[in-house]
């Protein structure tokens, strides 16, 4: 009987660790890498994705994750975050609307930011609006939505 105990516990102790060493590869294939791009949306999905857009104009990017790094090149309509740790770099984006915490966006021009979430940053460098201020909606606690010089 005792044999028996001891056989079954280092049988369950072998399958448990071929199914965490298993389970590495997968998780990476699943969360990682999917870039999808239908007409003038272009998406990006997962974890830790390092990514260049270049947009042609009028295009919605929505990026859903966490810890992405994306690059935009040219102009965008809208840009939409969902998610944790992501930061965007960008020329031109009309509006950015991020649910969320800990996200970054720097870009060069913005209309309007709205915000729902923990510690997300906006950084821009100037406005189109005629009043020469960034129409902003935030939600939530640490927010920050800032002109650079």
């Amino acid at each position: 009987m005792k044999l028996r105990t001891i056989t079954f516990g280092f049988s369950l102790l072998l399958i448990g660790s071929l199914v965490i060493a298993a389970k590495e590869p997968f998780s990476k294939a699943l969360t990682n890498d999917v870039v999808n791009q239908q007409g003038k949306v272009i998406s990006i999905e997962g974890v830790n994705n390092n990514r260049t857009i270049e947009a042609k104009g009028g295009e919605i990017v929505p990026i859903e994750g966490a810890d992405n790094k994306v690059v935009i090149r040219g102009n965008v309509s809208k840009l939409i975050i969902e998610g944790k740790g992501n930061t965007v770099t960008g020329n031109d984006i009309a509006t950015v609307t991020i649910e969320g915490a800990d996200n970054r966006v720097n870009i060069g021009s913005v209309e309007t930011v709205q915000i729902e979430g923990v510690k997300n940053h906006v950084h821009y460098k100037s406005t189109k609006n005629k009043s020469g201020q960034v129409k902003v909606s935030t939600e939530g606690a640490d927010n920050m939505v800032m002109k650079m010089k």
